[in-house]
């Protein structure tokens, strides 16, 4: 089986191996990592795929950059390609998506069952693999692209319905998938990937919570998802899940984590706590972590930098949109503000 690693620009004519670009960094259990530009069409970073052969780059093929972010269950790499040719064949070891839209022009072909099916070229489309599925794709030419491809367990994606592990439950091939909301969540998390989860892997794996949700509707042999308790959560719950949050402002916490310290499913979690406090999780950690943003801005021995790092931000810029998000200013126009 052919790695990531061991792919040369233009097999067998002497051109430099592709340049590898990796690395990681560990936030509490999940990982966000930029994942290495390479020469391929969909990446096997991530381990969900077997590819057998090469894609075969030209000169002149160029990258713009990916990010890969991973919790647990699942992940998502997006990429932002300027051009590209080659072919693979890939068995999906896992729920595969893949979504991909372009401003320029793609023209490639689908192997799947014996059967070679052309792709017009199209602005937006999107396919999905059950797991075991064997595709071989032939790219003739590819301009100005982006891709964000997702692999999520099963097991996650049960969980995400609020159906217990040990269903059984198949989901259809597809190779023109068109759900709305999927396409919107698809964006959001494609926008993290690439920005390397300015927002923080709880926000990212609740988008992918409710792409999971409506995967099942759409496309698996569930005849129905079972119904979600309607009132929120009791006090005492959301209490815990609260000060869960408010004890870990300054790491990265993933949703699953939030929900476990409450003994509920993701999916159940995530609609609860909203119908009791009015916001998704991820926005209320959000606000919490602005609020206290606010009187570390007293403290003299702190730069932005520093702040943004003891709140769980990644970087000075994450912590910058995080804090325009919610108090429409940037944290300099704030302190400005806050002086006068």
């Amino acid at each position: 089986m052919t790695s990531a690693h061991d792919i040369h620009r233009g097999a067998g004519l002497g051109r430099p191996k592709a340049r590898l670009l990796d690395t990681n960094s560990t936030r509490d259990g999940a990982y966000v990592r930029s994942a290495p530009t390479v020469v391929e069409l969909f990446p096997t970073s991530a381990g969900g795929y077997d590819h057998q052969g090469p894609l075969h780059s030209s000169p002149d093929e160029t990258f713009d950059q990916s990010g890969k972010i991973a919790w647990r269950g699942g992940n998502a790499t997006g990429f932002q390609i300027r051009s590209m040719v080659g072919e693979v064949d890939v068995t999906a070891n896992s729920i595969e998506l893949h979504f991909i839209w372009t401003s320029g022009y793609i023209e490639k072909e689908v192997q799947s069952n014996g059967k070679v099916i052309p792709n017009e070229n199209r602005p937006a489309f999107a396919f999905v693999l059950p797991p075991g599925t064997r595709v071989g794709f032939r790219l003739k030419e590819a301009l100005e692209y982006q891709q964000l491809s997702l692999e999520l367990q099963p097991d996650f994606v049960l969980g995400a319905a609020g159906l217990g592990t040990s269903v059984s439950f198949d989901i259809a091939e597809t190779r023109d998938y068109r759900d709305p909301l999927s396409w919107q969540l698809a964006r959001v998390i494609y926008g993290e990937c690439i920005g390397q989860a300015p927002q923080g892997i709880l926000y990212t794996e609740t988008a992918a919570t409710l792409l999971a949700i409506h995967l099942v509707r759409n496309l698996s042999t569930v005849t129905c998802l079972k119904e979600i308790r309607r009132g929120g959560l009791p006090p005492s719950l959301l209490r815990r899940a609260c000060d869960y949050m408010i004890s870990r402002l300054g790491e990265d916490i993933s949703l699953h984590q939030v929900a476990a310290s409450v003994q509920l499913s993701t999916a159940h979690f995530s609609t609860a706590f909203k119908q009791s406090s009015g916001v998704a999780p991820h926005a209320w950690l959000r606000r919490q972590r602005i609020e206290r943003a606010k009187t570390l801005f007293h403290d003299p021995s702190l730069d932005l930098t520093q702040i943004a790092m003891t709140l769980g931000y990644a970087n000075q810029s994450s912590f910058g949109v995080a804090f325009r998000r919610e108090t429409g200013l940037t944290p300099t126009e704030w302190q400005v503000w806050e002086a006068v």
